[in-house]
């Protein structure tokens, strides 16, 4: 594990949050092992941890390393997280500014979080409006974090761009899901998490429209420097399932599962349809991509080797390898999804 400069070389990539207002979908524990599953299946993957809290950050980084980055981050000239890049243009010094990332296991490439990305937070709302005067500081702001994505995913050659993004609708989710091509929705089993796809849908579509306005209203130069701002959707995932036997989900989320589709296709499929329906492309087998159930203990010790589930045989008792095992299969199985519905 070790940390590189990045430098900008110029390559296509696909870019992919998974999102949802609703906390506690196991979002970054997706992430990481359905990145995990990508670099498997032979894509060169880089997450960006766009979320204040740094779960994917903590997750591979140890204690002394994170001080270290944390620490650093603020002062003028460093290199060590997504705030140190984006502070100069902030602040209204210059451009945004290289900075390192992380190699951590499995060929996975880290660009690390900060809690200080609650300051970039603070003056994106300013800079949205701004881009609706023709600004450029408005627009120079707002796809500062995309314009850094762009270069390190050059740099490490990223074929796919992961963004491990908040439980909320704020500023940043909102530049970060239009600087996406694909956004997926973890879904629980649960009332909560379906009443925030409303949420999800809504949000969206709103983001979506503002930045087509932003984007016509722009100068034919500014226009083709922002992004595009048109995130499909590339459907739902059921997460922390548990399990009574096999793959079946216990009664009780069996019946919520049997509410989901439904909320899926009305409030996300059809809201994002009506402004634009290749926003909500129709997929062989629907909009399901597949179902996580919970993996109890594998899941900390995971974290604690920072190492996707599926990589856990020799470090667990040998008792756990068939549930290893399993979370390697669905992890494949839903990258292989990923990569058929991105068309990379």
């Amino acid at each position: 594990m070790g940390r590189q400069k990045s430098a900008n070389r110029g390559k296509t990539m696909i870019r992919i949050a998974l999102f949802n207002h609703k906390g506690g979908v196991g979002k970054t524990t997706l992430t990481v092992n359905i990145a995990d599953a990508l670099s498997d299946l032979g894509k060169k993957v880089l997450i960006v941890d766009a979320d204040p809290q740094c779960n994917v950050t903590s997750f591979y980084l140890n204690e002394p390393q994170l001080e270290k980055l944390l620490g650093e981050s603020g002062e003028d000239g460093a290199s060590s997280t997504i705030w140190s890049a984006l502070k100069p243009v902030v602040e209204g010094r210059g451009d945004v500014a290289p900075i390192a990332y992380w190699n951590v296991p499995n060929g996975v490439s880290l660009l690390p979080g900060d809690v200080l990305l609650s300051d970039y937070e603070e003056e994106l709302p300013t800079a949205w409006t701004e881009c609706f005067a023709r600004r450029q500081r408005g627009y120079s702001v707002t796809t500062a974090l995309s314009r850094l994505v762009t270069t390190t995913a050059t740099e490490v050659g990223a074929d796919v761009v992961m963004y491990d993004v908040g439980p909320n609708v704020g500023a940043l989710n909102r530049v970060v899901l239009l600087d996406c091509d694909l956004f997926i929705t973890p879904v629980a089993a649960d009332l909560f998490s379906l009443r925030a796809l409303s949420t999800v849908g809504r949000s969206v579509a709103k983001w979506i429209i503002d930045w087509q306005t932003i984007r016509s209203l722009a100068a034919p130069d500014d226009r083709d420097a922002i992004f595009l701002g048109k995130p499909k959707y590339g459907g739902y995932i059921t997460s922390a399932f548990k399990i009574h036997s096999g793959a079946n989900a216990a009664n009780p989320h069996a019946l919520w599962e049997k509410k989901i589709a439904p909320r899926v296709r009305d409030r996300v499929v059809n809201v994002l349809g009506a402004v634009d329906w290749d926003l909500a492309p129709s997929y062989t087998g629907g909009n399901k991509l597949g179902q996580v159930k919970n993996f109890h203990s594998l899941a900390p010790k995971a974290q604690e080797k920072g190492v996707g589930i599926g990589k856990l045989r020799g470090h667990v008792n040998p008792g756990h390898y068939e549930t290893v095992d399993d979370a390697k299969e669905t992890f494949q199985h839903l990258a292989k999804e990923i990569i058929k519905r991105a068309g990379i």
